[in-house]
């Protein structure tokens, strides 16, 4: 039987992120204030996210896939209640991109309004 912590696992430390393919001379940094780490393989930014109200749970679960739907950029989302963890990357490049930043950003912004 699988545990939560065996599907969620550990952080890594943040820092800044290297798009593949691109000249190491442009990282893409993280906000400073970013809760979100950066895993590997695929490189990846990671957040958890908690709330212990079931029905803000549901509630900010639809909200994130409507963003998804609405920017046509997915990322991979595991559910086991009252925890919510987010993965995303640009899967063709299996790398971070400006555009997970802004995901990221605008699915911190919809947290907002759940946090408790």
């Amino acid at each position: 039987m699988w545990k939560l912590s065996d599907l969620i696992g550990d952080y890594e430390e943040s820092g800044i992120i290297k798009v593949s393919g691109t000249n190491k001379e442009y990282p893409i940094p993280m906000p400073k204030d970013s809760s979100w780490k950066i895993k590997k393989s695929p490189e990846r930014l990671v957040r958890i996210f908690k709330l212990s109200k079931e029905e803000n749970f549901n509630a900010f679960i639809i909200d994130v896939l409507e963003h998804q739907a609405e920017t046509q950029h997915h990322g991979r989302i595991t559910l086991q209640f009252p925890q919510i963890k987010l993965e995303v990357w640009t899967h063709n490049l299996n790398a971070i991109t400006e555009l997970d930043i802004e995901w990221t950003k605008a699915v911190d912004e919809i947290y907002e309004g759940y946090n408790e």
